[in-house]
């Protein structure tokens, strides 16, 4: 079973794609079709020779483009993934078959590699179904995930941002008329990290380039200190929020006049 991996990128992320190609070629060896769709300036130069390039021009927005590489998926079902995933370790392929297996099976829509965040209606061991409709925080999260393509495509008719489409995608008549076809694994099936917050570099990056003796071969800044303070601060707020059951989360907000997650 070979499966495929759509890359969703645009043209000035060029000098991360060789860092997220070599992270991706150690730790996923075999069994994988890798496609990055980058639209914006032609950047072919820097494109990963084992990856297929998609550039359909401008690039308008977000939904936008990732409906135009998806012309090019033939699969019904691909994992989506977004341009600054860094794969930490060696991908168990029969855990990617088994959640492929598993969707098909049960004609999902979305399955979400890694339990970020977690499923509330737990089917077995393995996999759990997201409470589509308790309204429960981020259905659609961009975390990587299998995807089936045309339900995908509905959703993006919606032109959201990235941030909309995770919190507003999963609230659109198509995600609640298949609310019983979401799902998301209870452990995570593939250990990743992202390496890029707001166009700048997380600093960590610069320890595991120099493990690897892989050159950074980019002009774009670092996090600062006080960046990454606001960061750790929204880290925390967020794990003060999973205390309270994800049911329960957009009730609170919205009686708290807040927009719903």
């Amino acid at each position: 079973m070979r499966m495929h991996i759509l890359i969703s990128s645009y043209s000035e992320a060029y000098d991360i794609w060789y860092i997220t190609d070599y992270f991706l070629k150690k730790n996923w060896k075999s069994g994988v079709t890798i496609t990055l769709g980058a639209n914006g300036i032609d950047r072919r130069e820097f494109v990963p020779k084992t990856w297929n390039y998609i550039n359909r021009g401008e690039d308008i927005s977000f939904s936008k483009s990732l409906i135009s590489y998806l012309d090019s998926i033939d699969e019904e079902y691909f994992i989506l993934m977004l341009d600054d995933f860094m794969i930490l370790e060696e991908v168990d392929t029969d855990k990617i078959k088994k959640a492929y297996k598993f969707i098909k099976s049960n004609n999902g829509v979305y399955l979400r590699l890694v339990p970020n965040p977690k499923g509330e209606l737990k089917i077995d061991e393995d996999f759990s179904r997201i409470d589509v409709k308790s309204y429960v925080p981020y259905v659609t999260s961009l975390q990587m995930a299998i995807w089936k393509k045309d339900f995908l495509m509905q959703l993006l008719s919606y032109d959201f941002s990235p941030w909309e489409f995770e919190i507003k995608a999963g609230k659109t008549k198509e995600s609640l008329s298949n609310s019983d076809k979401f799902y998301v694994a209870n452990y995570n099936f593939i250990n990743y990290t992202h390496f890029v917050e707001k166009g700048k570099f997380y600093p960590f990056l610069k320890e595991i380039l120099k493990k690897e003796k892989l050159p950074l071969d980019s002009k774009r800044a670092f996090l600062s200190e006080a960046e990454l303070a606001k960061i750790k601060d929204s880290y925390l707020k967020k794990s003060l929020r999973k205390l309270i059951p994800s049911r329960y989360m957009n009730l609170i907000r919205r009686m708290l006049g807040k927009e719903l997650l």
